[in-house]
């Protein structure tokens, strides 16, 4: 044990203790019954939590997902974060927040609400059948841009992405263009799902989703829950990237959305995806479908 072989060479045992989180009651019961070794300190599985923190300053469950998806070891939750807590490491702490992007229309006759199609049944059967698409402030030291997203519910990845000064129908419909392209079939069904913005309850969005053969879902008014899967990436990305080294400019706030993406996809494990990134698990079920 870490305690009793610092308190050999001479550190103080209450202060060890306290530093480690391990109770002095604990630890001398442990002493009055012979130093029974049941969790020997595995270095190898230490320089590993290590390695994989430095990496990217995540949390036990992504380091406990990354062992088990690279090196194919299982290690239980709560043995991954005490190997954190002996080392001094800890994922940044994420800041809970909301902020409604909605803007008040003066003449609500110009806008078109839809119904709650989506209802929060989040589970999708097949890539494209379900999308959530949201805006959110992102900062840079001299000042602020508009991130619109358009996410795949099926595996979480974000299928689309713009970034704007403005925040205005020019951001959204950028996304749109993406994926609703001339190789878009109208007859795949597909729900597209958003709050009641003003991008998103004009008829130039409605119109050209209807021209796609798109299913236009709005949230609930003043309902955050409908949409928490856009909140939940937005949140990611702010906690584990644009709060963590703000940006200093422009520039290196779109490298910054760009290379968290892009490891968002295709390097970041997922327990709904069963520990797959969603890259992986797209490719898993594009597999099965061509043996079907």
């Amino acid at each position: 044990m870490i305690v009793y072989d610092l308190t050999e060479d001479g550190f103080c045992t209450k202060q060890l203790c306290n530093y480690l989180k391990v109770s002095p009651q604990a630890y001398y019961r442990w002493l009055r019954k012979g130093k029974p070794m049941y969790r020997n300190y595995n270095e190898q599985l230490a320089d590993r939590v290590l390695e994989l923190f430095n990496e990217k300053k995540k949390g036990y469950r992504y380091i406990r997902d990354q062992i088990l998806r690279l090196d194919h070891q299982h290690f239980d939750d709560k043995t991954i974060l005490r190997y954190m807590h002996i080392q001094g490491i800890q994922s940044p702490i994420r800041k809970k927040r909301f902020q409604n992007c909605t803007i008040s229309d003066s003449n609500q006759k110009a806008r078109i609400v839809c119904d709650n199609v989506l209802a929060r049944n989040f589970e999708a059967s097949r890539p494209l059948e379900k999308l959530v698409t949201d805006i959110s402030y992102v900062h840079h030291q001299e000042g602020r841009m508009y991130l619109s997203v358009i996410k795949d519910l099926f595996d979480n990845s974000i299928i689309s992405y713009w970034v704007s000064m403005f925040n205005d129908n020019s951001l959204v419909t950028a996304c749109l263009d993406q994926i609703f392209d001339e190789h878009w079939n109208p007859t795949h069904a597909c729900i597209l799902h958003s709050d009641q913005g003003f991008q998103y309850t004009n008829r130039i969005y409605i119109q050209r989703l209807d021209e796609a053969g798109v299913t236009v879902s709005h949230s609930r008014k003043a309902n955050c829950y409908d949409n928490a899967c856009c909140e939940n990436f937005f949140s990611h990305l702010k906690s584990e990237c644009l709060e963590l080294n703000i940006p200093k400019n422009e520039k290196d706030l779109l490298d910054a959305i760009d290379d968290f993406i892009l490891f968002y996809n295709t390097d970041r494990p997922q327990r709904k995806l069963k520990g797959m990134t969603p890259l992986e698990f797209r490719e898993a079920h594009l597999s099965r479908m061509l043996f079907l």
